[in-house]
């Protein structure tokens, strides 16, 4: 099992495209679960979307509000979860949609490979 936190934050208005670009997370080296569990900061306003492969398998998914830096849990953050075959490009785009303060936001990506 493979485990990447990232605690970001994201500008007014602003949009990180993918999350893991450059990672060597990014793409899948074998058949795999991925799972992503996600937490902001009470009072911000993030959303969250999934792409593996080419096939887009959450949009819009508003992150749950967490007491500052606390989150993502693993048994109340789980925003999506799908199967991904190898070579397939986990894209996480993760963008501040309150447009009144910058999102503290918190990503943690699971991901199992399957035999």
């Amino acid at each position: 099992m493979s485990v990447i936190r990232q605690d970001l934050q994201v500008p007014i208005g602003g949009t990180f495209e993918n999350i893991l670009a450059g990672s060597k997370f990014e793409f899948l080296s074998r058949p795999s679960a991925v799972r992503v569990f996600a937490a902001q900061d009470v009072g911000d306003l993030a959303q969250l979307d999934l792409t593996l492969g080419n096939v887009v398998v959450g949009e819009n998914l508003p992150l749950n509000q967490r007491v500052a830096g606390e989150g993502p849990s693993r048994t109340d953050d789980m925003l999506v979860s799908a199967v991904g075959a190898a070579g397939d490009r986990i894209q996480i785009r993760l963008r501040e949609t309150g447009g009144a303060a910058v999102a503290e936001t918190r990503v943690l990506v699971e991901i199992n490979e399957l035999m």
